[in-house]
């Protein structure tokens, strides 16, 4: 009984010092930790969406080219259309930076409807292509370079939505 007792106490005691540490923090100090853990709960986050990498382009100056990129959401996952249903849902969106070869236009395949809980969404789920039709500038220096672009996007299952995300896609190019 008495060997519980001591253990007991030397609990209690122990829970008092940590507390008694932690509100020796300042507030700034709390707040610092708190933001750290919340990050790192952030990186922990597994990715939902899978950008295959795209293979190289040949273009010749002043020319048109397509580039289809395969993207395949996780099993059990959707991930808005490019054009949600609802305002404040974000969607799919592809953009790509400005440089010697442009992005013209961006075609998205046709979003499926589909039923959670008492609405209807406008997702994407498996695999599937987007196009992208690049052209390059008149006076773009011939020579390998690449165009970098981010795929943003919200991934929800039918329990909840995940914090949105961005991969970064790197499209290699020719320009000829």
């Amino acid at each position: 009984m008495a060997v519980s007792l001591f253990l007991l106490m030397s609990v209690l005691l122990e829970k008092m010092n940590t507390l008694t540490r932690f509100r020796a923090f300042s507030t700034k100090s709390r707040k610092a930790l708190l933001l750290l853990l919340i990050a790192s709960c952030g990186w922990a986050q597994q990715q939902r969406l899978t950008v295959n990498p795209p293979e190289q382009i040949a273009i010749k100056r002043g020319g048109s080219v397509t580039q289809t990129l395969k993207v395949t959401v996780q099993s059990g996952s959707h991930v808005n259309s490019d054009k949600p249903k609802d305002e404040y849902l974000i969607p799919l969106k592809l953009e790509w930076e400005a440089g010697p070869v442009k992005a013209e236009s961006i075609s998205y395949p046709q979003p499926e409807q589909l039923k959670v809980g008492g609405e209807v969404l406008s997702v994407f789920t498996g695999s599937f292509a987007l196009s992208t039709k690049f052209k390059a500038l008149e006076g773009a220096p011939s020579g390998v370079t690449s165009v970098n672009g981010k795929l943003h996007y919200q991934a929800c299952n039918d329990q909840m939505c995940f914090r949105p995300s961005s991969l970064l896609v790197r499209l290699p190019v020719v320009i000829q």
